[in-house]
């Protein structure tokens, strides 16, 4: 009697399941998205099957072209691709491409997925889409079907991995056209190529629209099979035990606990917290739940929050012990000595002065932020200043660092920010061949906001440099547009300004920085293309000073010379507006007291020609001294050509 190989018993067991596989209908109700068309995708964060956190196509802080491979753990197409993966998984890190396997099964469990990568040796991340969310975007038709996605959110391709199967059960002796390659090595260092299509073959794709009463979800919603994986990818970074974040969802008992809150903070879309509106640019550290995952923690809630099979539980998390993302930096600046941060009042606002000791200039690749303490650090900004005004100001300070909340501000524009951070911010690593250029000499200047939480603690922050290896090809710059002529009259709930800047060469934006104080409402900044094409750069329609950000393009948004980047910014005045710092409404006019008000967008950018940078600083510099009024018509045509973005 012949002993069957375990390759072998592999191959039978699957193909004894595969005439059942293929009497199902293909799964997708919802049109499945083409060759050129936009998903979102890049950036997402998910959960491997043996419990490593990823976000899809981003690694480091860098963006990268991301390939989705569905698989299976019985079909037998899909299951004799594991070796070519596993051989393009290695080509494509190499080139800087993301490749993963998405295991989308109503049915299959965490553990059989785990099993299922170790039966097979799989070299690759595989996802297991617990709740449907990467097929009810992509609409994958078979198992084995391929999707290359750029680093603009596009699929470039759909399709087959190579052309092995001329049919089910039908393999060709030889195989001439290798298309997933072609496509890993066409995106290969930012290349675009023209997308398209083929026919895949393999099992026909699980339904996930054939569960629930409504037909949209599972019948029953646990935390084992769809809640952990979603709250442990956007949640416990930041809600675990010593985070910033006021309670833990560590596990079933914390998150059961707390379930009803989450539900609901999850539903307004105050957390996970992102400010930035969909479709006003596409951003690298965007943290949004899809509708989906909202209506999965709602069902959740409301229907007692179940923990679900004991079988189904995901694997632990596997996090880094290091407080360091991107390992060890070159340089660690430290506040010179800790802060008591009392545990009653309200926030604090204060300045740290470190010396950069820079003997020679610099030039960064990626910065880095560690809190001292999580907890009470609610985000922080750094600056570089080479005037001494921070060192003069801290030393009349008799406590560490110095306030200025109510008294003025050190800052003018010839201090410059060079970053921040914010919880669950990613690490600020510029792209391959960008730096930032640091002269030598100068304080690092720390702005840290505060938020008291009960008990009394010390802070002692540090921020982590990380400079070029090698020659950098182009540095990236900095300017500040926006308008001084600010007037806000008490009881005015919609009070608009607009500033903007005409574009006098080419250039490409890396990031943005909108900056209001307490009483503003909303910002939107649009860029208009010379050939009259508006491209949407930001929108926050519900300001709010506490949680300001530095806002990094996924791509650098390009602007050609001709190009004009306006802003609308609006301010309430009233009463009624939560954030206004003063009882009683007074008037308001622009001034560096955080009771008074700005209206400005910071802008990174690299020149397409560096000797044309002055040309650029220049017409920064004009936007100050245009008139800033704007009529209610005007508003309202903005107001109703939004919609077009979104």
């Amino acid at each position: 009697m012949t002993t069957l190989t375990n390759a072998t018993a592999k191959g039978l067991r699957a193909l004894l399941v595969l005439a059942c596989l293929l009497l199902a209908a293909p799964s997708i109700a919802a049109a499945a998205p083409g060759p050129g068309d936009a998903v979102d995708l890049i950036g997402v964060r998910v959960t491997d099957v043996k419990g490593h956190h990823h976000r899809i196509g981003v690694a480091t802080g860098t963006v990268q072209p991301a390939v989705l491979v569905f698989l299976d753990t019985a079909c037998p197409v899909a299951t004799r691709y594991v070796p070519t993966l596993n051989a393009l998984h290695a080509e494509a890190r190499a080139k800087g491409v993301a490749l993963y396997g998405v295991l989308s099964n109503p049915d299959i469990t965490w553990r059989q997925s785990a099993d299922f990568v170790d039966e097979f040796g799989i070299a690759f991340p595989v996802i297991l889409d617990s709740t449907g969310d990467l097929a009810l975007s992509l609409g994958p038709r078979v198992m084995s079907e391929a999707f290359a996605i750029s680093t603009a959110d596009r699929v470039v391709y759909r399709g087959r991995i190579d052309d092995r199967f001329a049919a089910v059960g039908r393999l060709r002796t030889r195989i001439s056209s290798h298309d997933l390659r072609s496509v890993i090595e066409a995106l290969a260092d930012g290349g675009q190529p023209e997308p398209y299509a083929t026919e895949a073959v393999g099992c026909f794709h699980h339904d996930w629209n054939r569960t629930g009463a409504s037909g949209t979800g599972p019948a029953e919603v646990t935390y084992n099979r769809h809640i952990a994986p979603l709250l442990e990818a956007n949640c416990v970074e930041c809600h675990r035990q010593g985070g910033i974040a006021p309670f833990s969802l560590e596990g079933y008992d914390n998150a059961k606990r707390w379930h009803r809150m989450v539900s609901f903070m999850a539903g307004e879309r105050l957390m996970p917290p992102w400010r930035a509106m969909p479709g006003f640019g596409a951003f690298r550290d965007a943290r949004r739940l899809s509708d989906r995952q909202i209506a999965l923690l709602a069902s959740w809630s409301e229907t007692g929050a179940r923990l679900g099979d004991p079988g189904d539980a995901m694997p632990a998390s596997v996090r880094s012990g290091s407080k360091w993302r991107l390992g060890e930096p070159d340089l660690v600046l430290r506040m010179p000595e800790p802060f008591e941060v009392p545990a009653d009042g309200d926030d604090i606002y204060r300045y740290f002065v470190i010396p950069a000791g820079f003997a020679e200039d610099k030039v960064v690749t990626a910065l880095e932020f560690s809190p001292g303490d999580a907890k009470v650090v609610h985000h922080a900004n750094y600056l570089m200043d080479y005037g001494g005004r921070a060192r003069a100001a801290d030393a009349k300070d008799a406590e560490p660092g110095f306030s200025v909340f109510g008294t003025g501000a050190f800052l003018d524009y010839n201090a410059y920010g060079i970053g921040g951070w914010a919880p669950g911010v990613q690490p600020y690593v510029l792209d391959k061949g960008l730096g930032m250029w640091l002269p030598r000499g100068g304080d690092l200047v720390l702005e840290v906001h505060y938020h008291l939480n009960g008990k009394a603690t010390t802070d002692r922050s540090e921020v982590g440099f990380h400079f070029a290896r090698e020659p950098v090809e182009r540095y990236v710059d900095g300017v500040v547009i926006g308008t001084q002529d600010l007037r806000i009259p008490p009881g005015e709930e919609n009070y608009w300004r607009r500033f903007s800047m005409d574009v006098p060469s080419g250039m490409a934006l890396t990031d943005v920085t909108p900056h209001m104080h307490f009483l503003g409402r909303e910002f939107i900044a649009i860029a208009t293309l010379p050939d009259g094409s508006e491209h949407p750069l930001i929108r926050i329609a519900d300001w709010d000073f506490r949680w300001q950000n530095t806002f990094a393009y996924r791509e650098p948004v390009h602007l050609p010379a001709g190009s004009r980047i306006d802003a609308w910014v609006r301010y309430d005045n009233t009463a009624d507006n939560p954030q206004n710092p003063a009882l009683e409404p007074e008037t308001v006019t622009w001034g560096w007291e955080t009771t008074d008000e700005m209206s400005e967008l910071w802008i990174g950018f690299v020149p397409d020609e560096p000797a044309e940078r002055q040309k650029i600083v220049s017409a920064s510099e004009r936007s100050w001294y245009r008139p800033a009024q704007v009529s209610d018509a005007e508003i309202a045509q903005l107001l109703a050509r939004l919609s077009a973005f979104e």
